[in-house]
């Protein structure tokens, strides 16, 4: 080998080694800026979690204080004096059934006396449970609404019926196995109030309160044992098991 090829391979290793320190510098470079880009999406991450966790923590707060004010008004409803009250007009046979049809006859009284309210009063009915913090139940677990048919009626000259009332839910679902049903005025044409024209205000009527309703999946003959609400809403014979 003379001089000048001696030169030539000289020439080529060193050119090869600065290739070869290039691409090490260029995949350094590279994983720094992987390493930094991860660095940046766990913060990101991290910062979203936190994100999360508040959102979660306000919509807990929303829904406790929901719960909260729909059982302080349920308290309301049960304390609260009045001089009106809604009945039944016909005792309430029980169980009731799934997806079954029943009707709840109403009539505004005063001391068990016919009022004939002036006004048209809207009532509506409400299913309640028995949890140590009572829910009012709207949909089921599949946010479907536990209810079909009707829910809401008039009151006109001191009567009204809820019509073919059905409730798609079984009550042994849920505390003690039985539910409340409130039937409660909601809207009373924005009147003043005045006794004496019988134009009677939502406030001053009592819900009726039914206690102790069981809804059951399917109807037996010789499972059916009936028992009975009255017309204010308290249990006239306790279900025989």
């Amino acid at each position: 080998m003379n001089i000048f090829e001696n030169n030539d391979l000289i020439s080529q290793n060193h050119t090869i080694s600065q290739i070869f320190d290039h691409v090490q510098e260029q995949i350094k470079i590279q994983h720094q800026e992987i390493q930094q880009i991860q660095l940046q999406r766990q913060k990101t991450n991290e910062k979203l979690q936190k994100h999360l966790e508040k959102l979660n923590q306000l919509v807990q707060r929303i829904i406790d204080q929901q719960v909260s004010q729909q059982n302080e008004s349920k308290q309301n409803l049960s304390n609260q004096q009045y001089k009106y009250e809604l009945k039944m007009d016909q005792d309430l046979e029980l169980p009731c059934y799934r997806n079954r049809i029943f009707q709840i006859k109403l009539r505004l009284v005063e001391n068990d006396k016919l009022i004939c309210n002036a006004n048209n009063l809207l009532v509506e009915l409400q299913i309640w449970t028995y949890d140590k913090i009572p829910k009012k139940l709207t949909h089921n677990n599949k946010n479907q609404s536990i209810y079909k048919g009707c829910q809401q009626t008039i009151i006109k000259k001191g009567s009204g019926c809820l019509n073919r009332i059905q409730i798609k839910e079984v009550s042994s679902h849920f505390p003690r196995g039985v539910l409340q049903l409130i039937v409660l005025p909601i809207e009373d044409g924005a009147v003043i109030g005045n006794e004496s024209k019988l134009l009677i205000k939502k406030e001053w009527i009592k819900p009726l309160i039914i206690n102790d309703v069981s809804i059951k999946a399917k109807k037996f003959s010789d499972r059916h044992n009936p028992y009975f609400a009255k017309s204010d809403g308290t249990i006239d014979v306790v279900e025989q098991n």
